[in-house]
């Protein structure tokens, strides 16, 4: 009995203190890029990607997520590219990763350091590689110098797959539609896949500000005046919301363009 209620215990403490953990991934845009001219025959002056994975969790006691960073990718145009994993979050800072290099690239060891307090879609991060001359015997990341090989700036562009959370069914112009509310929301708004027949496939965008602790998790139309009228339930660390019911002719007009006033009903 003992043993049993123990668990139970650890489970509810479990239910309570975890809420979300995912993997997110990033490709970048806009990038800045400075590099020192050590070696000759090395060419690093085309930076032409540089590719992100890490896992983002949310937790009840910490609504602001916690960043692992795991993965980055430099791609070069005239050199090979460059892949650091394992990132450690330097003590004492908020935005601050730092990973060593050891495989063979073109110098014996390098460390690959990035620096952003949000990773988010169109967020900033800054990132910096260095040929490791000194190390510290302690192996403590914080204390590695060398001299700056390349580094820069740039835009963050997240290429996470989108998952489907739920589907309506519904018809607006005579035509079937279907809605599916997608996962991935951010500041400028909640993301749902318009397929309409006749019309094609597009995003609609309702404009309601979601942040890391919250997660879509309904789609709810109504049909308020012979008007449809949609809006999306949110879950998160606390409770869960509703945003505001937004007209679904608006939102379609913005996908699709401009749409044929529905005929007036016959008397």
């Amino acid at each position: 009995m003992k043993i049993t209620k123990l668990f139970t215990s650890a489970a509810l403490v479990l239910a309570t203190t975890f809420t979300q953990a995912e993997v997110k991934t990033f490709d970048s845009n806009n990038i800045n890029f400075f590099s020192n001219f050590v070696y000759p025959n090395l060419m690093l002056d085309n930076l032409d990607q540089i590719n992100i994975r890490l896992d983002e969790q949310v937790t009840q006691n910490n609504p602001m997520p916690t960043i692992d960073l795991k993965r980055v990718e430099f791609k070069f145009a005239n050199a090979n590219n460059l892949v650091a994993s394992n990132f450690t979050q330097l003590i004492n800072t908020p935005d601050t990763y730092r990973a060593i290099v050891t495989s063979p690239w073109v110098f014996k060891k390098v460390m690959v350091e990035l620096k952003g307090y949000e990773f988010s879609d169109h967020g900033h991060f800054s990132y910096q590689v260095f040929v490791v001359e000194n190390s510290s015997n302690l192996n403590d990341i914080e204390l590695v110098q060398g001299l700056a090989l390349f580094g820069g700036d740039a835009q963050l562009i997240n290429t996470t797959p989108n998952k489907v959370v739920d589907v309506v069914r519904t018809k607006y112009l005579d035509k079937p539609l279907t809605l599916r509310l997608l996962d991935q929301a951010g500041i400028d708004g909640i993301k749902i896949e318009a397929i309409w027949m006749g019309h094609g496939t597009k995003i609609l965008t309702l404009p309601f500000p979601v942040y890391p602790e919250q997660k879509p998790v309904a789609l709810i139309v109504d049909t308020v005046f012979d008007d449809k009228r949609i809006k999306v339930r949110l879950d998160d660390a606390y409770y869960g919301p509703e945003t505001p019911d937004e007209s679904l002719r608006l939102l379609l007009e913005q996908a699709f363009g401009p749409l044929p006033s529905p005929e007036a009903p016959l008397p």
